[in-house]
C-alpha cells in the first residue's frame, strides 16, 4: 500500500511540474524586431502623407517653376522612402538565416501570423510607393515641355 501511495506522489509530481514551470514563464514581450518594423512603418506611414501632401501642393500650383521645384523634390522623397523600404525587408522578412532561405523548423502559429501581418504593412507601403510613382509620371507628362 505504501509503494502505491508513494508511486501516485512521483506520478502526481512528475505530471504537476510542467504546469508549475510554465506559470512561472512571464507573458512573452513583442520581440524587439517587431517592435524596430512597427517603428518602421510609423514612420513611412508619415512619409507618405507627406508625399502625398507635396503630390497635393504640386497639382494645385499654377507656376511652371515652382511646379518644377516641387516634382524635383517629390522625386528625391521618392527615392529616399524606396531606400528605406528596402531596409524594411530585415531577417523577419527573408527567414531566420537572414539570407532568404526559409526558416528551419518552421514557424510556431504566432510568429507565422506576425510575419504574414508585417508582410501585409509592407506590400500596403509598396502599392502606395507605386501609386505615389504613377501620380508623379502623371504630373510629369502633363507638364509643359521646355
Amino acid at each position: 500500500m505504501k509503494t502505491s501511495i508513494l508511486i501516485s506522489a512521483i506520478v502526481a509530481c512528475a505530471l504537476s511540474a510542467p504546469i508549475v514551470s510554465a506559470q512561472e514563464k512571464p507573458a512573452p514581450t513583442k520581440p524587439a524586431m517587431s517592435m524596430d518594423m512597427d517603428k518602421h512603418m510609423g514612420q513611412m506611414q508619415e512619409k507618405m502623407k507627406a508625399m502625398q501632401a507635396q503630390m497635393n501642393t504640386i497639382r494645385s500650383t499654377t507656376d511652371p517653376e515652382e511646379r518644377q521645384k516641387l516634382m524635383q523634390e517629390h522625386t528625391q522623397a521618392m527615392q529616399e522612402n524606396m531606400k528605406m523600404m528596402r531596409g524594411m525587408g530585415g531577417p523577419m522578412m527573408m527567414g531566420a538565416a537572414g539570407d532568404g532561405s526559409p526558416m528551419k523548423g518552421g514557424m510556431k502559429e504566432g510568429d507565422m501570423m506576425q510575419h504574414h501581418a508585417m508582410m501585409e504593412k509592407r506590400m500596403d507601403m509598396m502599392q502606395m510607393m507605386m501609386e505615389q510613382m504613377m501620380q508623379h509620371d502623371q504630373m510629369m507628362e502633363s507638364m509643359p515641355a521646355k
